[in-house]
């Protein structure tokens, strides 16, 4: 649980440090394609998968239908996909949402068992609530923490 955690803190660290415009003739002359769109989010794209940052963003291409998606009335502020050809196929993105982190933590467990994920963890460390689940070879870690005024912001990572 805690390795896909602390992946995805990097993947969120790397998403935010791109979106700050780390300079896209770099990122192209690096061999990554960029492609900004015209409602406010920029996707990333090589052989190693897929990033897609900012307040346009969408859930990930590769997310199963057998996992919970984004708690109503998500904003999706990052996502990105890995490449199975390259490394471990996976998913991930982070939104923000009007809710408690506790009704966030619900929706998914619930979620996850009714589609026969196993609940293997849960934790309460400062504030943030994490809840990590298994279904055959498939990992997910759900990190909630409290973003101010109402709202959480939610890390979800995924390996397939």
């Amino acid at each position: 649980m805690w390795y896909i955690i602390g992946a995805i803190v990097a993947v969120v660290l790397v998403g935010g440090y791109l979106s700050r415009g780390a300079g896209f003739m770099g990122m192209r002359a690096a061999g990554v394609n960029v492609n900004p769109a015209g409602n406010g989010a920029v996707t990333y794209s090589n052989a190693e998968g897929t990033v897609t940052v900012g307040g346009g963003a969408s859930m990930p291409s590769n997310w199963p239908s057998d996992a919970p998606t984004n708690y109503s009335g998500a904003t999706i502020q990052y996502s990105g996909t890995s490449n199975p050809q390259t490394g471990a196929a996976g998913a991930t993105m982070v939104y923000v949402v009007n809710a408690s982190a506790q009704s966030v933590i619900e929706y998914y467990k619930s979620g996850l068992t009714k589609n026969a994920w196993v609940i293997e963890g849960e934790a309460n460390a400062a504030g943030a609530m994490v809840l990590s689940a298994k279904k055959d070879t498939r990992t997910i870690g759900i990190y909630v923490t409290d973003a101010g005024n109402g709202s959480v912001s939610v890390t979800i990572g995924m390996e397939m």
